[in-house]
C-alpha cells in the first residue's frame, strides 16, 4: 500500500513538473483558496440564516449573486481575450479577500448581498482565468487527469480545514454568529497573502498574447465568429447551463438541512465536507484518467448516478452515517463537473476561451441565477425535500438526454500559435 502511494505521489510529482509554470500556480492558488473555503464552507449559509434571513431570503442573496455573475460573464469573457489575463485574475483574487472582510464585519444579512456580489464578480473572473489557464497549460490527453490533480492536490490540503473550522468554532463560542464570525477574518488574511502571491507568480499566458495582437476591434464580431462552423455549440450551452443547476441549489441549503431537519451539529458538518474530499482524493485522478483515455462521455455517464445518490441519502438519512455518506458521494458531481469543463475547453481554440467562457457564463445564468430562490420557495411551498429531488429529476430527464447528441472531444484538436 505504501509502494502504491509512493509511486502515485512520485507519477503526480512528474506531471506537475513537466506542466508550465502557470499551471504549478493555479495549483497553489487553488490548493490555499480551497483550505480557507473549507473553514467556513458549512456554515456560510447558518451564519446568514442567523444574522436574520430566512430560507427564501437566502435564496434570494443566493440569486442576487449568480444574477451579479451572469450578467458580468460575457463581457469579462471579451475583456480576457482581448486585454489579457493576469490583471483579472489578480483583481478576482483581491475582491474574493473584500467579500470575506464584508462578511465577518456584516451587522445583519443585508450585509451578505454586498458581500456575495463582490464573491460573484470574484469567482467570475477567477473561473474565466482558471479555464483559460488549464486549456493554454494542457494538452488534451492531459487535460481531465490535469483538471482532477489540481483538484485533488487543493482538496488534499483542504481535507483538515473542516475540522479546525468545528474546532474554532467551539472555541469561539458554539455554532452561532458570534462563534463563525472569527472565522472569516482569518479567510480574509489568508485571500491577502494570496493575491500578493499571485500577482508576483503568475505569467501572462503566451496564446493570449498572441490571440490579443489578432483579435477584431468588433466585440459583436468576436462573438460572431466563435459560432461559425460550430454547430454543437449551441447545443453544449444548454448542456453546460443545466449541469449547474444542482450546484445553484443545493450546496446552498444542505448544511441548513441537515442541521435543522437531520439534528447535524457542527463536527457531523465538517464529517460531511472531509467524507467529500477524502472522496475525491481517491477517485478524482483515476476517473480523470479515465475520460482521457475512453472518453469524456462516459466518465461522465459513470459519474453521474453516483452524485444522484448524494441527494437520496441526505433526504432519507436516518442517522449521522448516512449524514456523512451523503456528503461522501456528492464529489461525483465535482468530478462530472470537471471532466464537463474538459469537453467545454475542447470545442473552441485557446484564443477564444475567454469569451466563450463568458458566454457560457452569461446563458448559464437564466438558469442558475433565479434557482437559489426557487430553492427557498421551495422549501416554504413543497418541502425542504424538494429543494434536492428537483435538481436530480432535471437532470435525468433534459439534460442527459441533450447531452447524447454531443459529439465526444477527446481528439479534437485546435491549431495555435507555436509557442516560444
Amino acid at each position: 500500500m505504501a509502494h502504491a502511494m509512493a509511486v502515485i505521489i512520485t507519477r503526480a510529482i512528474g506531471f506537475v513538473k513537466r506542466q508550465k509554470r502557470n499551471y504549478r500556480v493555479t495549483v497553489t492558488r487553488a490548493a490555499l483558496s480551497n483550505f480557507l473555503a473549507g473553514l467556513t464552507l458549512q456554515y456560510d449559509s447558518i451564519y446568514t440564516v442567523g444574522l436574520g434571513a430566512d430560507k427564501v431570503r437566502l435564496g434570494g442573496i443566493g440569486s442576487i449573486g449568480a444574477a451579479i455573475g451572469s450578467l458580468i460573464a460575457a463581457p469579462v469573457g471579451w475583456l480576457v481575450d482581448r486585454y489579457g489575463l493576469k490583471r483579472f485574475y489578480v483583481l478576482g483574487t483581491g475582491l474574493m479577500a473584500g467579500a470575506m472582510l464584508v462578511y465577518a464585519m456584516a451587522p445583519d444579512w443585508r450585509a451578505i448581498i454586498a458581500a456575495m456580489m463582490l464573491l460573484s464578480i470574484s469567482m467570475r473572473l477567477t473561473g474565466t482565468g482558471c479555464g483559460v489557464l488549464c486549456a493554454d497549460s494542457l494538452k488534451n490527453k492531459d487535460r481531465s487527469t490535469g483538471q482532477n490533480l489540481c483538484n485533488t492536490i487543493s482538496r488534499s490540503l483542504a481535507l483538515l480545514s473542516p475540522l479546525i473550522g468545528a474546532r474554532l468554532i467551539t472555541a469561539f463560542g458554539g455554532m452561532n454568529v458570534e462563534g463563525i464570525r472569527p472565522l472569516y477574518y482569518i479567510q480574509f488574511v489568508g485571500y491577502v497573502l494570496i493575491f500578493l502571491f499571485i500577482a508576483a507568480q503568475l505569467r501572462e499566458p503566451e496564446r493570449m498574447k498572441s490571440a490579443e495582437e489578432a483579435a477584431d476591434s468588433s466585440v459583436i464580431h468576436d462573438f460572431r465568429r466563435l459560432f461559425k462552423q460550430r454547430t454543437a455549440l449551441k447545443r453544449w450551452i444548454a448542456v453546460a447551463s443545466l449541469s449547474r443547476v444542482p450546484m445553484a441549489m443545493i450546496p446552498l441549503f444542505l448544511p441548513v438541512f441537515a442541521h435543522e431537519v437531520k439534528g447535524a451539529d457542527a463536527y457531523i458538518l465538517a464529517g460531511m465536507t472531509m467524507a467529500g474530499t477524502v472522496t475525491y482524493l481517491l477517485f478524482g485522478i483515476p476517473m480523470g484518467r479515465l475520460a482521457d483515455r475512453i472518453g469524456r462521455k462516459k466518465v461522465i455517464y459513470l459519474s453521474t448516478p453516483l452524485w444522484y445518490a448524494s441527494p437520496l441519502l441526505l433526504v432519507l438519512s436516518p442517522n449521522a452515517a448516512t449524514l456523512i455518506l451523503a456528503g461522501a458521494f456528492w464529489s461525483f458531481y465535482s468530478i462530472s463537473s470537471i471532466v464537463t469543463s474538459s469537453m467545454t475547453m475542447e470545442l473552441v481554440p485557446v484564443g477564444q476561451m475567454g469569451r466563450w467562457s463568458g458566454l457560457l457564463g452569461l446563458f448559464a445564468g437564466l438558469v442558475t441565477v433565479p434557482a437559489p430562490l426557487i430553492g427557498g420557495l421551495i422549501w416554504k411551498g413543497l418541502g425542504p425535500a424538494y429543494v434536492f429531488l428537483i435538481p436530480v429529476a432535471l437532470d435525468l430527464f433534459v439534460k442527459i438526454p441533450l447531452l447524447t447528441t454531443i459529439p465526444e472531444t477527446l481528439h479534437t484538436e485546435h491549431p495555435t500559435p507555436k509557442e516560444g
